[in-house]
């Protein structure tokens, strides 16, 4: 997939930054903040979610939900074909507990984020899920114990 550039105006990035740093500004608010009519703002909101540039998300604090334990967990398939990786991803894509998927370059070839609710259903994650895929060769986990910054978002 190749990815297309879209020219941002400083208008754009303007209504960025301000919905990174708060998501929940309604139209009006945001219009005020950066300076543009309810319509314009409109306009340029919809180009923006339409070019894929803002996803329509939301983002939990995991812990306040009962979801005790993020992990990230590098994996090693077997075979690096195309079909063997669509098969990999189809498969985890599908775990409602895989909250990010990362095809990577280097010592392993996925980097997958978890969040679960503690240990044992981490285990049970690993032992039901993961090892029914025969193309996994290796998996090494890393727990976070912290994420002291999290950001959606930059803009250079």
């Amino acid at each position: 997939m190749e990815a297309v550039t879209v020219t941002l105006d400083r208008i754009d990035r303007k209504i960025i930054a301000c919905l990174i740093e708060n998501a929940g500004l309604n139209n009006a608010e945001l219009a005020e903040r950066v300076g543009l009519t309810a319509a314009p703002l409109s306009r340029r909101l919809s180009r923006l979610y339409a070019t894929g540039i803002i996803r329509q998300t939301i983002v939990i604090d995991a812990p306040k939900v009962g979801l005790g334990l993020q992990a990230f967990v590098e994996i090693t398939l077997d075979r690096t074909t195309p079909q063997v990786g669509e098969r990999f991803i189809e498969h985890v894509g599908r775990l409602p507990e895989v909250i990010e998927i990362h095809a990577v370059a280097g010592d392993f070839d996925f980097l997958l984020k978890i969040s679960v609710r503690d240990m044992a259903d981490f285990k049970r994650l690993i032992w039901q899920e993961f090892d029914r895929l025969a193309e996994i060769k290796t998996m090494r986990s890393t727990m976070v114990f912290d994420s002291p910054k999290i950001s959606y978002g930059y803009l250079p």
